[in-house]
């Protein structure tokens, strides 16, 4: 395996973004979750503007974004769109940081404020296809390093949990994740499952340039042999690639002339 393969495999272990999961996975064999806590939770839309109305669809999403902040949305909107990867087409917006709670006040919020009928007056005309989901974010299996906004590259990669092996695919991306650390890997990632249609493992690493997506040195491999040694570092990546099975990869770039305005 090289380099660039085994960066790939930090991104499909551990990492936040944007392609929903396409492969069924089954309740009984999705690894126990836990309790939400502050501030780990993310509402995600994503949205397909018709044929040829791209143009439009961003101008009245900008006068959407700013009608919401001005109308007292409390919720701060990120907008993303794919850059690579096999559809081209569509939108990104979410608000992180999140707990339950803040989703009944949000939908008194937009109960109050007749935020359908705004976002159909404006931005409806041009809309093909929209999507909802939440995210969880995994804090304790995700490495965090600045501002997630101060990025503005993410490569998303979306795996699912193969049947039964839900204990296996956590055991190894704790044990990873414990090893990274411990040898001070220099590079953010996020871990999340997503939650709408069928649940998915979403990984997502960040970067400020594209000069940021070169192989790192050292690379994971030599990192985890040094944590693990090296029959335990093999073992272990077999572990996590034999428990886990990727459904897609792309990167996506911040746009924030489309988000929230500060």
């Amino acid at each position: 395996m090289n380099a660039r393969c085994l960066r790939h495999l930090l991104a499909l272990i551990l990492g936040l973004l944007f392609v929903v999961t396409v492969f069924p996975t089954f309740a009984a064999d999705k690894p126990a979750a836990k309790m939400p806590t502050a501030g780990t939770i993310s509402d995600r839309w994503v949205v397909w503007p018709k044929a040829d109305h791209a143009r439009e669809f961003e101008a009245a999403i900008k006068e959407y974004v700013a009608w919401m902040k001005k109308a007292g949305d409390a919720f701060d909107w990120a907008a993303y769109q794919p850059i690579v990867g096999t559809d081209l087409t569509y939108y990104v917006f979410r608000s992180d940081g999140h707990q339950w709670k803040d989703f009944d006040a949000e939908e008194v919020w937009r109960t109050k404020a007749d935020d359908n009928a705004q976002f159909e007056k404006l931005v409806g005309p041009h809309v093909a296809k929209v999507e909802h989901f939440f995210v969880e974010f995994d804090a304790d299996h995700s490495h965090t390093v600045g501002n997630p906004r101060d990025y503005k590259y993410y490569q998303g990669v979306t795996y699912r949990v193969k049947p039964g092996a839900g204990a296996d695919a956590m055991a190894a991306i704790d044990k990873i994740h414990k090893a990274l650390q411990s040898q001070k890997w220099a590079y953010p990632y996020r871990l999340e499952w997503q939650t709408g249609g069928r649940d998915g493992l979403r990984i997502v690493n960040q970067f400020k340039s594209y000069a940021d997506m070169a192989d790192p040195t050292p690379t994971v491999r030599e990192v985890l042999t040094k944590a693990l040694g090296a029959e335990d570092a093999a073992a272990t990546l077999k572990q996590f690639g034999s428990s886990l099975e990727r459904v897609d990869d792309t990167i996506g770039v911040s746009r924030p002339d489309l988000s929230t305005q500060k």
